[in-house]
């Protein structure tokens, strides 16, 4: 393998370019005592060369309300919204 291979593999290790994103999606989660739970928000980003992550935006606000329902959902949109920027500053 040449120099310039070594070096453009070494660039798409560190090239986190998102090509597509989906808008957050509320996550549930049945529990025997408590019945239906929402866990938080999960946002899919499709990278172009690290394929497909999801990333969940959590809350806590039956544990220690840290980050309510409200933060979280934020959170995932926000992370949504700067992400959509980068896919359409392209």
């Amino acid at each position: 393998m040449s120099l310039r291979g070594i070096v453009n593999d070494v660039k798409t290790w560190f090239d986190w370019t998102p090509v597509a994103v989906s808008a957050p999606v509320e996550v549930y989660r049945d529990y025997r005592d408590k019945g239906h739970v929402l866990l938080g928000y999960e946002v899919t980003v499709n990278y172009k060369y690290h394929g497909e992550r999801k990333y969940l935006f959590a809350d806590d606000e039956e544990k220690l309300c840290m980050i309510t329902r409200a933060k979280a959902r934020k959170m995932a949109f926000d992370f949504y919204r700067e992400k959509q920027q980068k896919i359409k500053g392209r």
